[in-house]
């Protein structure tokens, strides 16, 4: 009986639909790509930074021995190591480890200004860290690609670091 008469219905989508849902794709990949970085972050860097500087802080202070946090300039890279107990100031020397951490791609270490080494823009500098509680005062200059720049300060009395964004 119904055999004769046209089916109204068509399995699949029409063009509409598909046209529709394709936009919508499109819109989603759009807002989502930019957030997705093959770099670093200068926040989420900051807070790695950040954490090696308080566990060294209380590592020092905890363990009766003084540490320093390396940082080579050059090669974006920094590290902890325990200090010689005798007075040592030329970074250099300094053994880097078989690990070292790496700033991630497009984020580099601008300048560090300690009171030992002044103002460093290449090669090597390095923050002590005293076993009585207290550290070297020291600021960090992190700059990505985007020539954005964040300071991290280190508080000698408390390894307090203080952010502050600085554009150059």
């Amino acid at each position: 009986m119904n055999d004769n008469r046209r089916r109204t219905c068509v399995d699949g989508f029409s063009l509409v639909e598909l046209v529709a849902v394709i936009f919508v794709l499109i819109l989603m990949v759009s807002i989502v790509y930019p957030k997705i970085r093959t770099g670093g972050d200068l926040k989420t860097v900051s807070r790695q930074i950040i954490g090696t500087i308080q566990h060294t802080y209380s590592r020092a202070e905890s363990e009766k021995q003084p540490y320093r946090l390396h940082y080579d300039l050059t090669h974006g890279e920094y590290w902890v190591s325990v200090a010689p107990t005798a007075v040592d100031n030329d970074a250099s020397q300094d053994v880097k480890p078989d690990q070292p951490r790496l700033l991630p791609k497009g984020i580099k270490f601008a300048k560090i200004e300690t009171m030992h080494f002044g103002v460093v823009v290449d090669g090597r500098a390095f923050t002590n860290f005293y076993p009585i509680g207290r550290v070297e005062p020291t600021v960090i200059h992190l700059r990505d690609k985007e020539h954005e720049t964040f300071l991290l300060s280190i508080n000698p009395l408390t390894a307090r670091v203080t952010v502050s964004s600085d554009t150059e």
